[in-house]
C-alpha cells in the first residue's frame, strides 16, 4: 500500500506517551498513554499501561474514561499510586493499585487542584513506603462557595491567593496531615531518606510571577524551622537529596517558563553551606538526577549538543563522564527523565523525527547503556510519507555557531530552492528537538511539509542544550541578537539552495509569537506570517500578565514603565508603521500567559495601516489550545493562510 502524506487527523489520532516508571526489581514498566487534546472531559483522556522489562506485549492496567496520570511504584514494588479524577471530572484524586493486579482504590478525598506539567513531582512515596506526599493548591472556602452561587464573586485581585502545599497521607491508616510551613509555596520538593525532612523549590506567595523568585530551602515535615539553601537571581529545580542524607543536588539556570527547567546541575550540604555548579562551562543543559547508592556520583540527563545525554557525575571531584548521546529526544514535558531499578536499568520514553514516542528499557554496557525499544504503539506511522528532518549549522550574529533542523517536504531531493516557513519556538529558554512532528495536534510542521513547504526549526541564543552561557545569552536583548541568528539561518538557507528568498514565511507561539510579531515589523521579506499566542506590546503585556516576573528578569530588570526604555524599543506594536506581511493571529481567549489583549492590539495596529490581518480568538482556551475542535481549526487555518500567500 502506497504511503500517504500527514492529514490532521493523523496528528489526532497518535497517543501521548509519557512517565515510564521501572519497577524496583526491574521486571516491570508502568507509563501513562493518552490523548494529546480534550473533548467531552476536563482533562486529556489517559490510562496506565505496563509492559515486562524482557519484552511482551503491553497491557492496560487501568481503565477510567477520564485521567489516570503519573504513576509511581511503591519502594518495595508492590503498589503503584497514581493520579485519577474518575470519581469527579477535573478532580484528582490519590489512587493506590496494587502491582500484582486488582482495583485501584481511592485513599484521598480533597479538593483543590493537583498541578501534573511535565516532571513536577506530584506525588512521592516515602523512603520507608508508609506515606505518600502531594502537592496541591488550596480549595475554595466555604465563604467563597457561597459568594458564586450567589453571584457575589467579585475578583478581589491578588488578595486571597491560593498556596501549593505539601500533604502526606499514611497508607494504612489513611490519616492526612498538611506538611509544609503555612505561608510557604511549595513549586517542587522530594523526601529526606529518612523520611524526616523535605527539600523543596519555594517562594513566599503563591503567583505565578513568584516562580522565577524561587529558592531552595529545607524544613521538618509537619511543618517548622525553614532554612535557606540556595537564593540567587536564577531559578532552581528538582531538589535531589542523597542517599547517605548529607548533600542536595538540583539544577539552576535562568529560565522562562516554569518547569522547563534545564540547566547546571549544581549540590549545597543539606545543613547548609557552599553551593558548587558541578557542571560549569559544559555544552548540555541538564534537567534530571538520580545519586547512586553510595551519594558519591550523580547520573543526570538533559540536551546534550542538540541530543538527549545521559552523564555521570563525581560529586567529589566534579569528574564528568559521558555515557550516552542518542538521537531524538528523551520526552516527557520538558524533563529529559527516566527511571531506575536496584540494578541500574533505566527505562524512558524516547522519540525522533521518524519514530514516535515508545518505551525503552537502557542498561548498562561496557561503560554506556544499551537500549531495548519495549513497545509499538503507533502502527498508523507505518502507513505515513513524512518529511525528512536534518540538522543544520550556521553562523549567527557575533560569528556564533548556531544549530537547528530543516524538515523538507516528503519525497523532495534538494534539486530546487523551496518556499519555506521559520518556525520559531517558544520558551525562549526551550528548543527544537529531535521529535517526531507528526505526532502532536499542537504541533504543523508536516502538515506544512505535506503542503510542500521546507520547515526552518532553528535554535537561537536564549535555546537549551548547549549550555548555560547561551541559553542566557539573550537576557537584556530579547528580539536582538537572537532574532539576527534566526535571520542569518535563513539566509543560510537561501545561500544553500535550500529557500527560495520570495517565498518565505514566518509563524510562531508564545515567545515565537513575539518574534513573529517582531519579524514582521522588522523585515518585509516574508511573505505570510502566524502569530500564536504572542507578545506585541511589552509594557501592557508586563501589566497584565500573571508572570510579569519573567520580562522583568528576561530585560534585565530595568523600568518597564520608562516610555522610552527598552519595553519600548522591543515592542512589536512600536513599529507597527514598518508592517506589510499579512499576518494570522490566533490566540487562547483564557491565556493568562500572553493576555489576549495582546492579540487585539496587534490586529488593530496592523489593520490601521492598511496590512492584511486576520484575528481568531478560541473560547475557554488557555496558553496553548487544549480542545480539539480548537486544534483543529488553528491547524488547518494556519496551512490555508501560508498556502494563499505563499503559493507552494
Amino acid at each position: 500500500m502506497a504511503k500517504r502524506r500527514v492529514t490532521i487527523d493523523d496528528q489526532l489520532s497518535f497517543k501521548r506517551v509519557a512517565d515510564a516508571q521501572l519497577s524496583p526489581d526491574g521486571s516491570m514498566v508502568v507509563f501513562q498513554m493518552g490523548d494529546s487534546y480534550i473533548e467531552d472531559t476536563k482533562n486529556q483522556r489517559s490510562n496506565l499501561w505496563m509492559v515486562p522489562a524482557e519484552g511482551g506485549e503491553p497491557r492496560r492496567v487501568t481503565s477510567s474514561n477520564r485521567s489516570d496520570v503519573k504513576p509511581r511504584w511503591s519502594p518495595d514494588g508492590q503498589h503503584l499510586a497514581f493520579l485519577s479524577d474518575r470519581a469527579e471530572d477535573g478532580q484528582y484524586q490519590v489512587y493506590l493499585l496494587p502491582a500484582n493486579g486488582g482495583e485501584a482504590v481511592q485513599i484521598t478525598d480533597t479538593e483543590g487542584s493537583f498541578p501534573t506539567q511535565g516532571g513536577v513531582p506530584t506525588i512521592e512515596w516515602s523512603p520507608d513506603g508508609s506515606k505518600l506526599a502531594y502537592i496541591k493548591y488550596d480549595p475554595e472556602t466555604e465563604d467563597e462557595k457561597r459568594r458564586k452561587a450567589e453571584k457575589r464573586d467579585v475578583v478581589e485581585f491578588e488578595q486571597h491567593p491560593k498556596f501549593l502545599r505539601i500533604y502526606v497521607i499514611d497508607v494504612e491508616t489513611r490519616e492526612l496531615t498538611c506538611a509544609s510551613p503555612d505561608g510557604l509555596q511549595i513549586w517542587d520538593y522530594c523526601w529526606s531518606p529518612d523520611g524526616a525532612h523535605f527539600a523543596a523549590v519555594a517562594s513566599d506567595l503563591p503567583f505565578e510571577a513568584d516562580w522565577y523568585l524561587n529558592r531552595l530551602v529545607r524544613f521538618p515535615v509537619g511543618g517548622g524551622k525553614v532554612d535557606t539553601l540556595y537564593d540567587t537571581d536564577r531559578m532552581v529545580s528538582k531538589p535531589t537529596w542523597s542517599p547517605d542524607g548529607g548533600t542536595i543536588a538540583f539544577t539552576s539556570s535562568t529560565w522562562s517558563d516554569k518547569y522547563s527547567v534545564k540547566g547546571d546541575v549544581w549540590v549545597v550540604p543539606a545543613g547548609g553551606g557552599e553551593c558548587r555548579d558541578l557542571t560549569e562551562g559544559e555544552v548540555a543543559s541538564y534537567c534530571w538526577i538520580q545519586w547512586s547508592d553510595d551519594s558519591s556520583k550523580l547520573l543526570v540527563s538533559g540536551d546534550v549538543r542538540g541530543g538527549p545525554g545521559i552523564t555521570e557525575i563525581d560529586v567529589n571531584s566534579g569528574e564528568n563522564r559521558p555515557l550516552w548521546h542518542g538521537e531524538g529526544s528523551m520526552a516527557e514535558g520538558n524533563y529529559a527523565a527516566f527511571s531506575s531499578d536496584s540494578s541500574g536499568n533505566l527505562a524512558f520514553v524516547l522519540e525522533s523525527w521518524n519514530s514516535p514516542r515508545q518505551v525503552y528499557l537502557a542498561e548498562p554496557s561496557n561503560g554506556s547503556y544499551e537500549l531495548t525499544q519495549l513497545t509499538d504503539l503507533h502502527p498508523e506511522a507505518a502507513d505515513l510519507e513524512i518529511g525528512r528532518v536534518e540538522e543544520i549549522f550556521w553562523k549567527g550574529e557575533d560569528g556564533w555557531d548556531m544549530q537547528g533542523r530543516l524538515m523538507r517536504p516528503p519525497g523532495d531531493g534538494g534539486d530546487r530552492p523551496l518556499p519555506m516557513i521559520t518556525l520559531i519556538h517558544g520558551g525562549p529558554t526551550s528548543a527544537h528537538g529531535n521529535v517526531y512532528h507528526a505526532g502532536s495536534g499542537r504541533d504543523f510542521s508536516q502538515l506544512l511539509a505535506a503542503a510542500g513547504f521546507a520547515v526552518f526549526l532553528p535554535n537561537p541564543r536564549g535555546s537549551t542544550g548547549w549550555g548555560m552561557e547561551f541559553s542566557e545569552s539573550n537576557l537584556g536583548d530579547q528580539g536582538g541578537k537572537d532574532w539576527q541568528d534566526v535571520q542569518l539561518g535563513v539566509d543560510h538557507c537561501i545561500d544553500h539552495g535550500i529557500a527560495d528568498p520570495e517565498r518565505l514565511g514566518v509563524a510562531g507561539g508564545s515567545y515565537g509569537g513575539f518574534m513573529t510579531a517582531w519579524s514582521v515589523t522588522q523585515t518585509d521579506r516574508f511573505k505570510a506570517a502566524v502569530m500564536s499566542a504572542g507578545i506585541s506590546d511589552w509594557r501592557s503585556f508586563h501589566g497584565m500578565t500573571g508572570i510579569h516576573t519573567w520580562d522583568w528578569i528576561f530585560y534585565n530588570r530595568p523600568d518597564p514603565w520608562d516610555p522610552d526604555g527598552i519595553y519600548r524599543h522591543f515592542s512589536p506594536i512600536t513599529h507597527i508603521k514598518n508592517a506589510k506581511t499579512p499576518t494570522l493571529i490566533v490566540h487562547g481567549e483564557e491565556d493568562q500567559v500572553c493576555p489576549v489583549e495582546q492579540a487585539y492590539q496587534f490586529h488593530r495596529g496592523l489593520k490601521d495601516h492598511g496590512v492584511p490581518v486576520e484575528l481568531v480568538v478560541y473560547p475557554r482556551e488557555p496558553h496553548g489550545l487544549r480542545e480539539i475542535a480548537h486544534i483543529r481549526d488553528v491547524q488547518s487555518r494556519t496551512v490555508e493562510w501560508l498556502v494563499k500567500y505563499m503559493e507552494p
